[in-house]
């Protein structure tokens, strides 16, 4: 799969064991905001949630019970453009780093 813009690569591991540390104190705030009225306000947490999970890999599994009603509710709302290109995209990734049998 390719990555979006800014990131050509996979981060390195530096970067992503620091998001991974971080990735706990905002994500509960990214899922309210995902489904948020405000476009503006969703749409950017779209891309902070879809970035979050490139960086935190297989470590977003824990966060799956959540989050996944989260964008469902976000599809279902069918709110901007911009969250309605990044949610699928981050169910992509979502698919692609968590292995279903954990979960």
């Amino acid at each position: 799969m390719v990555l979006p813009f800014p990131v050509i690569h996979r981060p390195r591991l530096g970067s992503r064991m620091i998001i991974r540390q971080y990735v706990r104190r905002y994500i509960k705030n990214v899922q309210n905001e995902v489904s948020c009225w405000i476009e503006e306000n969703a749409g950017r947490a779209s891309y902070l949630l879809l970035y979050s999970i490139i960086y935190t890999e297989e470590h977003m599994t824990q966060f799956l019970d959540r989050l996944l009603i989260s964008l469902y509710r976000a599809i279902m709302e069918q709110g901007s453009k911009t969250v309605m290109i990044n949610i699928p995209l981050s169910l992509k990734y979502i698919a692609r780093y968590c292995n279903p049998s954990t979960y």
